[in-house]
Formats: C-alpha cells, sequence, structure tokens
C-alpha cells in the first residue's frame, strides 16, 4: 500500500475529507464528525513540492499553500487569503500537508490557534478560531425534488454530485439538473448546471428548504421568489414566478 493509499485510509476512518491531486497533493480541511467533532477550518490548500517552489523561486522549500477560502467560515473570519503559505499551525511547523493534516485532527471547535503564514514576502500571524462544520457541508444523500408545476428540477449537493457536474470546492445549494424550456415559467437564464444558493435571502442546500419557501410565498398570494444562482458567469439574483404552468 502506497503512501497515498495510506492516507485516504487514515482519513476516512477519522472523517476528514480529503482530496488528492496529482501536483503538490491538493487537501481539503473539511472536518466533519467523528467520535467528537473536530474543528472546521474552511480551506482548501496545496503542498509546495520542489518543481513549484523552483518556479515561484521565492526561496520556499515547504509549507502549505491557502488555495481557497470559504466564505464565511473560520478561515475567512481569520484573514486568510489564497495564496498565503502556512508554515506554522499551533506552534507545531508546517513542512507538508502531513504535518498540517496531524496538527488538524487535534483540534476542537472554538479551539482558538495561532497559524503563521508568509503573504507578500513577509510573515504574519493569524488568530483563527475553529468552527463547526455547517450543514451545508454535511450532505450525504442527493436528495431531489422535481417542481413540474413551475418547470425544473433540483438535487442537494453532495461529493457525487460536485464529481458529476465538476462544480468547484465549496460548492453548497442545490443544483439545477433540468429545466423545462417550453414552461416560460422559470428564472430568466436558468440552466442545468446552475446551483440555487439562497431563496428569498435564506441560504437552501435541501430540497426541502425551497419547497417550504415556495409554498410560503404561495400562501402570501406571491407570484414569485428571489433566487440566488451561482454559474460560470458568477452569482446573480433573479426572480424565480411560482404560478402553476397553466
Amino acid at each position: 500500500m502506497n503512501q497515498m493509499v495510506k492516507w485516504r485510509t487514515y482519513l476516512s476512518a477519522t472523517a476528514v475529507v480529503v482530496f488528492l491531486a496529482a501536483l503538490g497533493l491538493m487537501l481539503v480541511l473539511s472536518v466533519s464528525q467523528a467520535r467528537a467533532e473536530l474543528g472546521f477550518l474552511g480551506l482548501e490548500v496545496q503542498g509546495i513540492n520542489p518543481k513549484l517552489a523552483k518556479v515561484l523561486d521565492k526561496g520556499w522549500s515547504a509549507g502549505v499553500l491557502v488555495k481557497d477560502v470559504a466564505v464565511g467560515e473560520a478561515g475567512a473570519l481569520a484573514g486568510f487569503r489564497r495564496g498565503d503559505l502556512i508554515i506554522k499551525f499551533a506552534r507545531s511547523r508546517v513542512r507538508s500537508f502531513d504535518d498540517l493534516l496531524q496538527s488538524v485532527v487535534k483540534t476542537k471547535p472554538h479551539n482558538k490557534i495561532a497559524v503563521e503564514v508568509i503573504r507578500d514576502g513577509r510573515t504574519k500571524i493569524l488568530m483563527l478560531k475553529l468552527g463547526k462544520r455547517p450543514a451545508s457541508w454535511k450532505v450525504q444523500k442527493a436528495a431531489f425534488h422535481n417542481y413540474s408545476d413551475i418547470g425544473f428540477t433540483v438535487v442537494a449537493i453532495n461529493a457525487k454530485v460536485k464529481k458529476r457536474f465538476s462544480l468547484p470546492w465549496g460548492s453548497v445549494g442545490l443544483v439545477v439538473t433540468l429545466v423545462d424550456p417550453k414552461s416560460g415559467k422559470v428564472a430568466t437564464g436558468l440552466n442545468a448546471g446552475d446551483i440555487i444558493v439562497q431563496a428569498n435571502l435564506k441560504d437552501v442546500w435541501h430540497p426541502d428548504h425551497l419547497t417550504r419557501i415556495i409554498f410560503e410565498a404561495r400562501n402570501r398570494k406571491k407570484s414569485s421568489i428571489l433566487i440566488l444562482i451561482q454559474s460560470a458567469k458568477g452569482f446573480r439574483y433573479s426572480l424565480l414566478p411560482i404560478n402553476k404552468k397553466k
């Protein structure tokens, strides 16, 4: 069993979600519940290897690069940015993603940890208060719902759905899997593959959430709800007509 397979096995046992990539070994620090709930960072990182270090020509030989930061989560609140190089976590030196993992699995929600990073050639200390893994990141079942009376279908985002639709890390919400082109009722520009992130300014990550908001709006005699859509073009708010098709 090679080192990569060993880490996959170990991390599955501790419920740490990790994705490995060819260049630099990418790590997604999304920590879920095992025997005790661990701290959630909301960071996507990538380890430094000799090839990357040589191209960057910054004198780096070890550390972990921040690739993405989840909006509103612990990493973002602490001030992490893309391109930060993590070199120390909770007083422990970080030379590789293995080092970082060994430190992260010892954490708990609400722990306050000093993280040393290099940013723009300068060393910076960020105070990180670990959070709990949000419910929108814990989706296991790809629940779906067909709104046949409006003209579209959505599915909750889990790991398989992310892979199927090639969704970026950190995607949460409901993926639109089907839009009825004949309905003429769906939100302007809504396409299969788009993500509905909010409905009436409330986060949605299970079809029940959207169904409840539509039901409440209809009870108030509303003809539309406001949805936040994430697509390849970015984010936009749009009105979703909810009157039943005739």
